[in-house]
C-alpha cells in the first residue's frame, strides 16, 4: 500500500517494522557495552537503556492500539565484534531515520508527527556518534588503546 502525505495514522506493517528495528537496536547496543572499551562503553549504557527501550514501549503501545495485540519479535543475532558492531549499527541507523523521515512526510496527527520527529532526531545524532566512535577507533589503527576513546578527534603530526 502506497501511502500519500497526510493519509492518516501509520499501518500496522510500519508499526511492526518500527518495533523490530528498535528491538535489534537495542540487543546491538547491549552487546555493543560489552565488546566496547571502556571508553566508549557510556555511550552503549545510556542509549540502550534509555532511548532505545522508551521509543520501543512507545511504539508497542500504538501497535496494541491498533491492534488489540502485541507486537512480534523475531531473532536477532548480536553483533560478533566490535567494529562490525558499529558498521551494523550505523546503517542500521540511518536506516531507520529513513524509514522515520518516510513516515513523518505521511502523518496527519500531531502527536505521531512529533514522535517520528524526536525519532528521526534521535537516529540521525546516534549515526553521527557512532560513526565518531567508528573514526576514532580507526584513527590509531584499530588499536583501542592507542585510541584512548578519542571521538572524531584529530591527531596533529
Amino acid at each position: 500500500m502506497d501511502r500519500t502525505p497526510g493519509s492518516g495514522p501509520i499501518a500496522v506493517h510500519d508499526l511492526q517494522h518500527l518495533i523490530q528495528a528498535e528491538y535489534r537496536s537495542m540487543i546491538y547496543a547491549q552487546r555493543m557495552m560489552q565488546l566496547a572499551p571502556p571508553e566508549h562503553r557510556t555511550y552503549f549504557s545510556r542509549h540502550a537503556e534509555m532511548k532505545r527501550r522508551e521509543r520501543l514501549a512507545v511504539w508497542a503501545g500504538w501497535y496494541h492500539r491498533l491492534t488489540a495485540c502485541y507486537p512480534v519479535f523475531s531473532k536477532v543475532e548480536p553483533p560478533k565484534d566490535y567494529a562490525a558492531g558499529l558498521r551494523a549499527s550505523i546503517a542500521d541507523s540511518l536506516d531507520a531515520a529513513d524509514t522515520y523521515a518516510w513516515l513523518l512526510d505521511r502523518a496527519d496527527e500531531p502527536q505521531l508527527q512529533w514522535l517520528l520527529q524526536r525519532a528521526l532526531n534521535g537516529e540521525t545524532r546516534w549515526a553521527v556518534r557512532l560513526q565518531s566512535l567508528y573514526s576514532g577507533l580507526w584513527m590509531e589503527g584499530g588499536d583501542f588503546a592507542a585510541s584512548k576513546g578519542r571521538i572524531g578527534v584529530i591527531r596533529k603530526p
